[in-house]
């Protein structure tokens, strides 16, 4: 009986380590963005990105590699708006944490620079916290 508790006890960090959830998001994402219809007279139109100011005629597409640059996360489809405040802003470690017994799925959020076009993807349903991660935009959940 003692040998199986400390079976138990040494599998029970890996069991915990197994079930993390570990979303990064893609680097980057390709955009295409157009002009539609007429621009006013003596206006024109640009293009901006972090490190480039370019002209854009109407009609021509303007492509570029968006970068990810943040995440946030939804109780239930982003269609909903339904975009939670992580429990503690200001913490060195940000964290939202989730009822067990709740009725909507978690859905994960990356955005990117220059594009209002972002990703998204749906938490595994039996996850209670994520936080953000070290690395470049994505989160870890338990």
């Amino acid at each position: 009986m003692r040998k199986s508790w400390w079976i138990l006890l040494a599998l029970l960090p890996l069991s915990t380590f197994a079930a993390d959830f570990r979303l990064q998001c893609p680097a980057q994402l390709a955009t295409t963005q157009t002009i539609n219809g007429a621009i006013p007279a003596d206006w024109s139109s640009i293009a901006r990105t972090a490190s480039a100011v370019r002209e854009v005629k109407p009609g021509a597409n303007d492509s570029d590699n968006a970068p990810a640059v943040s995440v946030s996360v939804f109780d239930g489809p982003p269609v909903d708006m339904a975009d939670l405040v992580p429990d503690d802003p200001n913490a060195r470690v940000v964290r939202w944490t989730f009822a067990k017994n709740r009725t909507r799925d978690i859905y994960i959020v990356c955005h990117y620079a220059d594009t209002r076009i972002s990703l998204t993807r749906k938490a595994p349903a039996e996850i209670t916290m994520c936080q953000l991660a070290d690395t470049a935009p994505g989160v870890i959940c338990r």
